[in-house]
């Protein structure tokens, strides 16, 4: 099996457990997972892929470029964004970030799986069925902060954790364009610029949650100023960090985090 993160990767392992071997392609954390380029070995792992899992939303659309140079009928694909029904020209990526809809897609591996591997099927579903429900403390967790925060204003140097934001009730206060021009790997306008800096400045926003893995001088400004302004920052990436054991101690990390850094 291959997955095209080590997000998505580790879940498929959490499922499959002994049974499966997982691929991911992206894994590196200093690396921006737009930006990423193919190559052979990408390209071999795909080919002989029984399953493939991607994220979908034009993500990681070198996926599917691979995969019609090497057409397998017998190949099963997942397409995480198509499962989670999250659509749409300008939908979020991020969709990890999506607490709530990940069981969509825990269950759509364990079927998947249970399909190539009949045998085995029951295991897959109890395995899936046990990471579900290791996700209820994340949700509590995110359930809290909607309870003690919500309308807090926060801002962001890139949508990565734009559904967890919304999940827990918080307001985006910086402006959504500056995000999308960091994502878009573009410089921000001089009045998105004036913008950010004015709501670390004046302190405006609660907690800037800064894209730790995709940094420009743009987002290295921000962070001193926040930091200058007592704006409190906390990380957070896109692909699991080698420090965190599994998805949900990593998810469950960066929301304590933002959870401590709202009650400052």
């Amino acid at each position: 099996m291959v997955a095209s993160t080590n997000v998505w990767g580790d879940i498929a392992k959490q499922i499959g457990g002994a049974h499966v071997a997982v691929v991911s392609i992206m894994s590196d954390p200093n690396a921006d997972p737009h930006e990423y380029q193919a190559d052979a070995n990408t390209a071999a792992a795909l080919s002989k892929a029984q399953l493939v899992l991607e994220n979908g939303l034009g993500y990681d659309d070198f996926m599917d470029k691979l995969l019609s140079a090497s057409p397998n009928p017998a190949r099963k694909e997942i397409d995480a964004a198509e499962v989670m029904k999250i659509d749409g020209a300008d939908a979020n990526p991020h969709i990890w970030y999506d607490i709530a809809k990940i069981p969509d897609v825990a269950n759509a591996i364990a079927t998947e799986l249970g399909s190539l591997d009949p045998a085995d099927a029951a295991t897959f579903t109890t395995n899936a069925k046990s990471f579900n429900e290791s996700l209820a403390p994340i949700n509590a967790e995110i359930a809290n902060i909607k309870a003690k925060y919500s309308g807090a204003p926060v801002g962001y140097t890139e949508r990565v954790p734009g559904y967890l934001v919304e999940a827990a009730g918080l307001t985006l206060a910086t402006p959504a364009s500056f995000a999308q021009a960091i994502e878009d790997g573009n410089d921000p306008s001089a009045a998105d610029n004036a913008a950010m800096d004015a709501a670390l400045s004046g302190k405006k926003i609660k907690v800037l949650l800064y894209n730790s893995q995709v940094t420009s001088p743009a987002t290295d400004a921000v962070k001193k100023l926040a930091a200058t302004s007592g704006v409190p920052v906390v990380g957070v990436t896109e692909t699991l960090p080698p420090t965190d054991k599994d998805f949900q101690a990593w998810q469950s990390r960066q929301i304590s985090e933002l959870t401590a850094a709202l009650g400052k």
